[in-house]
């Protein structure tokens, strides 16, 4: 099972809408863009009833990263660390109704198995653990 996680509620991930993309970006680096969308059938079934938690949302989450570049040759498998020592990404965020920045992220894997990222989001005023683990096998 996918995971998309805001708080304790699980969004899982839409696949289909989702992407990773690794390319060459010259000097031997890599850039790395990353956009996650959460499952339409399971927000749907989450936000149904109108005490729903996330009841005032029209749509699922979507968790982006965009312009991070990293150092090739890691053998296929990369762990960044904190996304805040990585000032030259382009932007990064989750975007539920409104833009939630995003601070303490930690890509924890990127291989051919699995993305794994986790950290935390300002959303509504609120800040909130998020996680995220796709296989992609």
């Amino acid at each position: 099972m996918t995971v998309f996680s805001i708080g304790d509620t699980n969004f899982e991930v839409d696949v289909a809408k989702s992407s990773i993309s690794l390319e060459a970006h010259g000097s031997g680096m890599l850039e790395l863009n990353i956009d996650i969308h959460g499952d339409d059938d399971v927000f749907m079934r989450l936000t149904e009833p109108e005490d729903a938690e996330w009841s005032w949302a029209l749509y699922p989450p979507a968790f982006f990263l965009h312009g991070l570049r990293i150092p090739e040759g890691q053998g296929g498998a990369f762990a960044i660390g904190m996304l805040d020592t990585h000032p030259e990404a382009e932007e990064s965020g989750i975007y539920m109704m409104e833009y939630g920045d995003v601070s303490a992220v930690n890509i924890i894997e990127l291989s051919a198995r699995r993305l794994l990222v986790s950290g935390m989001v300002d959303l509504c005023g609120k800040r909130m653990p998020f996680h995220i683990d796709l296989p992609r096998s």
